[in-house]
Parts: C-alpha cells; sequence; structure tokens
C-alpha cells in the first residue's frame, strides 16, 4: 500500500491521521468527562496533559486537510445513490469542522483564563484577552461540540456499518489498517 491515496483506497498516510485521530478524540472526549473528578494535586499536569493533546488534535486535522486536499478521493460505489453521497459529504466536512473547532474553543478558554497549555517555561498562548466571559463562551462552547462529535461520529459509524452489513460494499475496507 502506498502513501497516497488512489481512486480504490486509501493511502497510509490517511489511514495513520484518520485512525490516530480518532483514537486521540475518543480518548479527550471519554478523559474530558472526568477532567472533574482528577484529583487536586494531579490536576495542573493533567489539565495540561488534555491541553497539549488538543493542540496536538488540531495540528493533525490541519495536516489531515491539506492532505486531503492534494489527494484523490476513492471513488464511492457507483449504485451510490445521490443523496447518500450528499450526506456523506455533509457527515465528512461538519466532523473536520467540528475536531477542529473543538482544541480551539478549549485554546481560547485556556488562554483567556491564563492558563494556556505549556510544555515547561514555554506557553502557547493564543492573543487573546483575558477575560472570563470569553472564558466561559469558549468552554461552553468546547462541551458542546464535544456532543455534536459524539452525534456525528455515530453518524459516521453507522454509515460504516450500513455499508458493511447492508449494501456489502467495500467502503469500510478502504479504510481499514
Amino acid at each position: 500500500m502506498g502513501l497516497k491515496n488512489t481512486t480504490m483506497r486509501y493511502g497510509s498516510v490517511a489511514k495513520t491521521l484518520h485512525w490516530l485521530i480518532f483514537i486521540l478524540v475518543f480518548v479527550m472526549i471519554v478523559g474530558g468527562f472526568f477532567l472533574g473528578y482528577v484529583p487536586k494535586e494531579y490536576k495542573p499536569v493533567i489539565y495540561n496533559l488534555h491541553k497539549l493533546t488538543g493542540v496536538t488534535i488540531l495540528f493533525l486535522m490541519l495536516v489531515r486537510l491539506c492532505w486531503k486536499l492534494v489527494n484523490v478521493k476513492p471513488q464511492l460505489p457507483t449504485d451510490t445513490k445521490p443523496w447518500e453521497r450528499k450526506a456523506e459529504r455533509i457527515v465528512h466536512d461538519v466532523l473536520y469542522l467540528l475536531i477542529i473547532a473543538m482544541p480551539l474553543a478549549g485554546w481560547i478558554g485556556s488562554s483567556a483564563a491564563r492558563k494556556a497549555p505549556h510544555i515547561g517555561d514555554w506557553a502557547l498562548t493564543l492573543p487573546v484577552p483575558e477575560s472570563e466571559a470569553i472564558t466561559e463562551a469558549a468552554f461552553n462552547m468546547h462541551g458542546l461540540i464535544a456532543y455534536a462529535i459524539i452525534a456525528f461520529v455515530g453518524i459516521h459509524f453507522l454509515a460504516a456499518m450500513y455499508h458493511y452489513f447492508i449494501k456489502k460494499d467495500d467502503v469500510l475496507q478502504k479504510m481499514l489498517p
């Protein structure tokens, strides 16, 4: 299997980015719901790790978006209905948007609270003013986006199962490692 996509399959770069981002987003969303239960003495380290992982996801999604723009997309089966093609495009585009917006919202909220992610003394601060209103709005958005990601990943998963079990085509196999 090559690095680049073909009209028949996704390449190793697209597959690696897809599954790596999926694993990171899954861990972050599940872990995010439990951040409030982290013992006080571990909070600074765990929260910073959460933030740094979010910035990593953002970077990987931007790489994935660029890779997508310069690669051919494997074709859907010829019997795919127009509404299915449209739904596939919408779900993928919304997932890209959400998975880029989620870490941005968290990063904006953290920067506005003056608790930006950091590596040692090097803070990854965004140029936003210190503001409780911005912090609250950004973290509210961050939480809402988490639920939207859960919903759209669910739709994406159900579509993959539909292709595999009902249509019995190779759509799922094109993205499997």
